[in-house]
């Protein structure tokens, strides 16, 4: 049986806590026979963007980036400018 867990985000407000928990997860993930993939690991990142949040030492925030768009779109105002 194999399982895919795409997502494991740590996040801390500084490296030394953030170095502290991935140990901690990583010892469990050993005691429980579960490996990761190193190549596909990110670590010690500022930020990460994951679906429509940020997620950062700061905590996570919703990110309006579909409805900035169509924030920018001009729409016509009148018949002539539609045509």
């Amino acid at each position: 049986i194999y399982v895919y867990i795409n997502n494991i985000i740590i996040a801390n407000k500084n490296i030394e806590e953030h170095f502290k928990y991935i140990k901690t997860v990583l010892d469990i993930f050993d005691k429980v026979y579960i490996y990761i993939s190193i190549e596909k690991s990110f670590i010690a990142y500022p930020l990460v963007r994951l679906l429509s949040y940020i997620v950062n030492g700061e905590g996570v925030a919703k990110t309006d980036d579909r409805i900035a768009i169509f924030k920018k779109f001009k729409f016509p105002d009148t018949f002539e400018t539609l045509e």
